[in-house]
């Protein structure tokens, strides 16, 4: 993964250590979340998620950095230069979720994937040469389960996003 294979290059993966968040959680969240949601509340983030009509894009997260929340624990986070790519999506989730009734959890969620929740130490401020670039093709509703190594997401709903609209160029492969 590209983002791991970043992480490693510049010394992160070995600073976090053992406060690495495992890699296969990794996400780019697009509201708040509920904390043990009931039925009901589950009911709606499916209507939500299915009444979303918006475009597949690609973040380009372009720097590693780290910072302290209010409780004192360290967040070390991969984050984008930009959110212009990132602002139709989450627009379109915002508005259902306001529409939905939901809006306490529809919030101005920046583009970044939390490497760590609780790093030992700050960390100075990686600036990748090249983007890592993460394209976002599915809206996903996942719950939390567990409590450290063992945490894991389940995934309750999944809908395909519209084709991005401008997309990066890749080269296939020749051979």
């Amino acid at each position: 993964m590209a983002i791991e294979a970043a992480a490693r290059e510049y010394g992160v993966l070995d600073a976090l250590g053992r406060s690495l968040f495992a890699p296969d959680n990794w996400h780019q969240s697009l509201s708040e979340r509920i904390f043990a949601p009931n039925d009901a509340q589950i009911d709606q983030l499916r209507a939500v998620g299915a009444a979303v009509r918006a475009h597949a894009t690609t973040v380009a997260y372009t720097r590693i950095d780290s910072a302290a929340n209010l409780s004192g624990r360290i967040h070390v986070t991969l984050r984008a230069g930009s959110d212009t790519a990132f602002k139709p999506l989450l627009g379109a989730v915002q508005q259902q979720l306001q529409l939905a009734g939901l809006g306490a959890i529809a919030t101005g969620v920046t583009p970044h994937v939390t490497l760590s929740y609780d790093a030992p130490a700050l960390l100075p401020t990686v600036r990748l040469p090249e983007p890592v670039r993460w394209s976002i093709d599915e809206l996903l509703l996942v719950i939390g389960h567990g409590h450290g190594d063992a945490y894991r997401y389940d995934v309750l709903g999944r809908w395909p996003l519209l084709p991005e609209r401008d997309p990066p160029l890749t080269q296939m492969g020749l051979f």
